[in-house]
């Protein structure tokens, strides 16, 4: 049975393991696992998502914010980055079953046209809760919830309520992740010290509205009025056209973003002080990245939705994991459909068969012409509609359009539902698009053979008016 406790503002919820599709066998999913290890030689997991983190955050920051992530920044001196991680679509729902399945987004399914995950696609958190794991999810971001999409199948899931721009701006910034902290170590107080675990985390605070941390805001941003914001709504209205791009101060809004990252980084390094006062980080692989990046004005739009922009894909990956994976830079092509093999070797639990899409970052580098394969369902209609009535002379055409896109070294092809083709060639300069019918012709050809299938277009869905309220505050909901 559920237990709601309230706090700052916020309702702590607490599930066990996932409801949607429970009835699949425990023994199918540990005859998957395939673990041979025991209880004692598997190592404690800790994966977090630092949600909307584009990969170039330290490249927006400016002087009054020189290294605005310096617990990733430790982490990365301490593991292993990886420079040429891309994400498989541009939004949360898509992206964390992609990490937690394996698989792209044509192949679960689980998007913006049909939000629920597939009873028979195991996550990593099944089967490592079916091998020994003790499996537990934090996170504030609605789309995680067994009533939206059941992506955290398989994780005993501790979820935070965090809904609207007055309400979070009045709860000093957080969008959930001080809660989810408390509520992470009052976990490591109860659990059973003999058991490894899984700890996934998502924070939500890099996501709109942009409103960083009172001691971010102090110590970085002390020239910024103590209650500026960039809110869903502004975000919705440029997006709509009704904001001259040329007459926004994007100095402003790029401050912001990062000082939300610089919050959400913040929470990072007190979980990492959590291990390490348990004595506990010496011996826990840490998984750090960003489910998606974030549009801050480029191709005229905000937030992380309407394309498969390199804005949006490009994302921090850092690894930590002493004795599996060589310290330092790693350049390789990477997936975050890999982290799903990845968690599974950690564990040891190697057993569930090769996905097409999804190779674990303990094996060697991947092949430099691995595709990297992306896919979105396209703006839902409502919220297309609500940017036509914003601004009735919006051509929104494009919005509505599901794409694919595949990328292969320099050269990136993206197929629209429209039937629109694009073609990048990102060794010249970025967006320099080549002639499809000329240069770019055969190269277009052979990249479209790469792409897996078509994703359909989104479409409305019913939620309760308690997530629905909490969707729009995200940018989400119209």
């Amino acid at each position: 049975m559920a237990r709601f406790l309230r706090s700052a503002g916020s309702t702590f919820l607490e599930r066990p393991m996932g409801s949607v599709a429970a009835g699949l066998v425990l023994a199918t999913l540990v005859a998957m696992a395939g673990c041979s290890g025991s209880a004692s030689d598997q190592p404690n997991i800790v994966f977090v998502v630092l949600d909307t983190v584009r990969d170039d955050v330290s490249a927006l920051a400016d002087e009054a914010l020189p290294d605005p992530m310096p617990a990733m920044s430790s982490l990365a001196e301490d593991g292993t980055t990886f420079t040429n991680a891309w994400a498989t679509a541009p939004w949360t729902l898509p992206s964390h079953a992609s990490m937690m399945t394996g698989r792209l987004s044509s192949a679960h399914l689980c998007t913006g046209h049909s939000p629920i995950l597939r009873p028979e696609l195991p996550t990593f958190a099944q089967l490592l809760s079916g091998s020994g794991y003790e499996a537990v999810a934090f996170f504030s971001n609605p789309w995680l919830t067994d009533e939206m999409s059941g992506v955290m199948r398989g994780f005993r899931s501790w979820y935070v309520e965090a809904r609207g721009d007055d309400r979070i701006h009045a709860m000093g910034g957080s969008q959930g992740g001080s809660a989810s902290n408390g509520n992470i170590e009052r976990w490591f107080d109860e659990r059973e010290p003999d058991r490894p675990f899984l700890l996934f985390v998502n924070y939500l605070e890099t996501h709109l509205p942009y409103d960083p941390s009172p001691d971010v805001r102090t110590e970085r941003l002390s020239d910024l009025p103590q209650n500026d914001i960039v809110s869903t709504r502004w975000a919705y209205e440029f997006n709509a056209g009704v904001h001259d791009a040329a007459a926004v101060d994007w100095n402003r809004i790029n401050r912001l973003y990062v000082g939300d990252a610089a919050t959400s980084d913040a929470l990072l390094g007190e979980l990492v002080a959590m291990l390490d006062a348990r004595g506990l980080y010496d011996d826990t692989v840490i998984i750090v990245t960003s489910d998606h990046g974030e549009n801050l004005g480029d191709y005229g739009l905000m937030d992380h939705q309407f394309g498969v922009f390199e804005t949006l894909l490009a994302v921090p990956l850092v690894v930590r994991a002493p004795e599996l994976l060589k310290p330092g830079l790693r350049d390789d092509p990477v997936m975050l459909t890999d982290l799903f093999s990845t968690v599974l070797e950690v564990a040891g639990a190697t057993g569930s068969g090769e996905l097409p899409h999804a190779r674990s970052l303990l094996r060697a580098p991947a092949d430099p012409d691995r595709p990297l394969i992306a896919e979105y369902a396209g703006g839902r209609p409502a919220l297309v509609e609500r940017l036509l009535e914003m601004n009735p002379d919006l051509d929104a055409s494009a919005y509505a359009t599901a794409y694919s896109s595949v990328r292969v070294g320099n050269l990136r092809l993206t197929v629209g539902s429209d039937g629109s083709h694009r073609l990048d060639d990102f060794a010249t300069q970025a967006d320099e698009m080549l002639d499809l019918e000329t240069e770019g012709r055969a190269a277009a050809e052979a990249l479209k053979a790469l792409l897996p299938g078509v994703v359909q277009p989104a479409r409305d869905i019913e939620v309760s008016e308690e997530l629905e309220e909490e969707l729009r505050s995200l940018g989400y909901m119209p």
